[in-house]
This record gives structure tokens, sequence and C-alpha cells, in this order.
């Protein structure tokens, strides 16, 4: 269904996400699935290290992976987002846990500030899958291989993508080289794509994780 269709209320209670989070519908409707995101905690979750999300939009991630690092930190472009994201997190409760950094992942500079043991780059939609069908998310977004290099340059080797459906491994293995590549099925559809770099891989090639909201 496209988002334009749905309420606000229809998109959190269908993604599962607590009844006062804050965002735009367009924010919420392509952020990540709690679900996915206690998922994620549960296989990547070390508190003993820090995790750094860019492009972390309105926070979703971030609120569920907080308890189970010792930092995380949340980068994006975009002033209005992150103060959005601020909020989720205070009423989240690990505020205290947080760092926000507002400026462009492609920056030498916004990544050189930031100290993680652990990136999740999630690849910006600027259109709301294919409904739309405006633009070209490789057109629009940082050359991917470039930007990694500069992830591995500047701050670790262990990196997630968040990427959308239509990428395929292909694609990653020729720009990546070596990688864990995780189709994401949730309540049994293909949600996005994960990509897994460095000691994060568990599987090298293609892997699947199925997953449900009950909703």
């Amino acid at each position: 269904m496209l988002y334009q269709e749905l309420t606000k209320e229809e998109i959190i209670q269908y993604r599962g996400y607590r009844n006062n989070i804050k965002g735009d519908k367009f924010s919420l409707y392509i952020s990540n699935y709690p679900i996915n995101a206690r998922y994620l905690a549960s296989r990547i979750g070390n508190t003993d290290h820090t995790l750094a999300e860019l492009c972390c939009s309105v926070g979703v991630s971030l609120e569920y992976l907080a308890p189970v690092f010792k930092k995380v930190i949340g980068v994006d472009i975009d002033q209005e987002v992150l103060e959005t994201c601020k909020t989720n997190l205070i009423t989240a409760g690990c505020i205290d846990k947080a760092e926000i950094i507002c400026g462009d992942v492609f920056d030498d500079a916004v990544l050189q500030s930031i100290k993680a043991d652990i990136v999740i780059y999630d690849i910006p939609f600027w259109y709301p899958y294919e409904q739309e069908n405006k633009g070209n998310l490789i057109d629009k977004n940082p050359p991917l291989k470039a930007l990694i290099e500069k992830i591995k340059k500047y701050v670790t080797t262990d990196i997630i993508i968040f990427s959308p459906p239509e990428w395929k491994y292909e694609y990653f293995l020729e720009e990546l080289g070596e990688c864990e590549y995780e189709k994401v099925i949730i309540n049994g559809r293909n949600n996005r794509n994960q990509i897994y770099l460095g000691g994060l891989i568990q599987a090298r090639g293609k892997t699947k994780i199925k997953l449900n909201t009950n909703l």
C-alpha cells in the first residue's frame, strides 16, 4: 500500500512502533522496523562497543540498539530530523548513552569526528520505494564504494549497510568485495537487505532472515 494512503497511526501500528514515537509519515514509513532493530541488537550488540548510525533519521534503530551498546551515535544532515531523533531517544530513556551529530556523512571531517567500533550506513530513501518512481538512489546518494572506503579509513572496517530490496548481491560484491548479503523478510515481504562487512560477516555470500510483527 502507498504510504500516502496510510494514516500516521496505521503506519505506527503496522510497523510495531511505540504509540508515542515522533516523526512525520514518510520518515516513519521508511525507518527500520523495531523487530529488525531487535534482531540486530541480538546479533551485533556489545556493551563494550560504540555504534554509529549514518543517516539515522528519527532514531528508530538507535532506540533499540542503545541498551546493548556502551554508546550510540546518530548522524544526519537534517537538523530538524535530528531534533526528532533526540526527542525519541529521550522518550525511550536512552539519551544519556547517545551522541547526535549534524553533518554530511560524506564529509571527511564529520567521519573523523566519529569514534565508533561499528557503523551502520542507512542508505537514504529519496522516494518511497517504487511508488513515486522519481530519481535514482545510486545517483542521489554518495558513491557507495567511495563512502565505505572513507568509513574504513576514518572510523572502522566493521560496517552494516541498510540497502533497499532492489539492490542485488552482485552489485555489492562488485563494489565492496567479500560481504554477507542478508535478505530481510518482514511479514512475508523483502523489506530491505543488510550487508555486513569486516568482522561482522557470519557467512559469506547470501543469507536470509524472516521476521514477523504479528500484526
